[in-house]
């Protein structure tokens, strides 16, 4: 009797783990008609909003089993965005005023706030706000009718030109992959984003193959070529791109998801999630190409979802403006048919590439001995990154790839590898 009720525990506790579906994540008191969520690991989420004159931002460290109202002293108006990096270290851009509206960060998770960007009394307030998950969330980018980006993890913030006259762009319609490649939804005119791929050097305002002119979410892989966009009214069409935003064709994701929506996309795998506001969330598995529904316990009015991914497991977390928080645990192996390799190797490696010097293309060997995000990158000797030809999400084994240095002049250049916890670098030789 003993055995079957061990069994029966480990039965259970082993199908709650890889169920996939949304469980209930406790409640905080009224947090606004348009809460924002961040999820900085397994169990540290930030939720902001509030109404006017009255800012809230609560936080739990426990995964939802309590929630702390967060002190808001010196913020004044209610928050449209939320970041969290940590326990302790969080963001939170100000909405609601016309102009001098402020971007706030806490070190002492709300104890003291300190404005670290201010709009100029003519611009608007800010609406979304994203850091790169992938390498710690070293980037950044703000939006508040202009753009701001920041390349040392929210200390410092640039104002960029993006070329169109008042930046519209709807709450949290914004995504950035790196320092080069980062975007927004237009919410005037047809459905349209607006995207870099050189660092703000020039943009382009792509017509997204759907119906509506509010653009609502936008997500992009790690790798820069498959994207997702869709409107407030486009629902059950989306737009999807297989090369990097040059060309857009609608999906129909099916029944089950409507209204204004959010789109967030897993880095470095093939995992992304949408998110309607009659509370149906959907995840594709395969880049946006099709889609299944993750059942949730029956929670309307979500306004925003967010996840944190490590190792094999993502965790996600979606608010409601009634106050209810629901999670998801998904399992990477199980989603994508990752499977145990019995040829995994002990170890991870980065080989000297083959042949060096060379003159234009080199061969570059590297080992997993774990599932992992892999990014591979080649610097100058300047330190200036010149290429990324891997950054997705890899299977323990051994692999080699053909990095074509044709554009590259002649020099010395450095490749770095970063999967998991485990870096190294090395010099090569490109001789023309």
């Amino acid at each position: 009797m003993m055995k079957f009720l061990i069994f029966s525990i480990i039965a259970t506790f082993t199908l709650s783990i890889h169920a996939q579906n949304w469980v209930p994540a406790g409640i905080v008191t009224n947090p606004g008609t348009r809460p924002s969520i961040s999820v900085a690991s397994m169990n540290s989420v930030y939720i902001a909003d509030g109404s006017q004159n009255a800012p809230k931002v609560f936080r739990t460290t426990n995964g939802g089993l309590n929630w702390l109202t967060v002190q808001v002293s010196g913020i004044a108006n209610e928050l449209y965005c939320v970041w969290a990096i940590n326990d302790n270290l969080a963001f939170v851009g100000e909405g609601y005023v016309n102009g001098s509206a402020s971007l706030y960060k806490t070190t002492n998770a709300g104890v003291n706030w300190t404005p670290i960007l201010t709009t100029g009394s003519n611009n608007g307030h800010f609406t979304g706000l994203a850091f790169t998950k992938l390498n710690g969330n070293l980037f950044a980018l703000a939006i508040a009718e202009k753009v701001y980006r920041s390349s040392n993890s929210g200390v410092n913030w640039v104002e960029l030109s993006a070329g169109v006259t008042g930046v519209s762009n709807a709450q949290n319609s914004l995504m950035i992959v790196d320092n080069d490649f980062y975007g927004f939804g237009l919410n005037n005119g047809a459905a349209r984003i607006r995207l870099t791929t050189n660092n703000s050097a020039t943009w382009t305002t792509q017509q997204i193959s759907v119906s509506g002119n509010y653009t609502s979410a936008i997500a992009f892989h790690s790798n820069k070529l498959y994207g997702v966009a869709a409107t407030s009214t486009s629902l059950p069409m989306i737009s999807r791109t297989t090369d990097g935003g040059v060309t857009w064709n609608s999906v129909d994701i099916g029944s089950g998801v409507t209204g204004t929506c959010y789109l967030v996309w897993v880095p470095a795998t093939p995992v992304v999630y949408i998110l309607g506001e009659n509370g149906g969330i959907k995840r594709s598995t395969n880049n946006g190409l099709t889609w299944v529904t993750t059942p949730t316990p029956g929670v309307t009015n979500l306004t925003h979802f967010d996840f944190a991914h490590s190792g094999m497991v993502v965790y996600g977390y979606a608010v409601s403006s009634n106050g209810n928080v629901i999670k998801l645990t998904d399992t990477l192996n199980i989603l994508t048919g990752i499977n145990s390799n019995n040829n995994v190797p002990n170890s991870f490696s980065l080989e000297q590439n083959y042949p060096n010097p060379f003159n234009p293309s080199t061969l570059i060997k590297y080992s997993l001995a774990e599932n992992t995000s892999v990014r591979l990158s080649v610097y100058d000797v300047l330190g200036r990154e010149v290429a990324v030809p891997v950054n997705e999400f890899k299977t323990a084994g051994s692999y080699e790839i053909s990095f074509n240095g044709d554009n590259l002049s002649t020099g010395v250049y450095y490749y770095r590898i970063d999967a998991g916890s485990f870096t190294e670098t090395k010099k090569m030789l490109m001789i023309k």
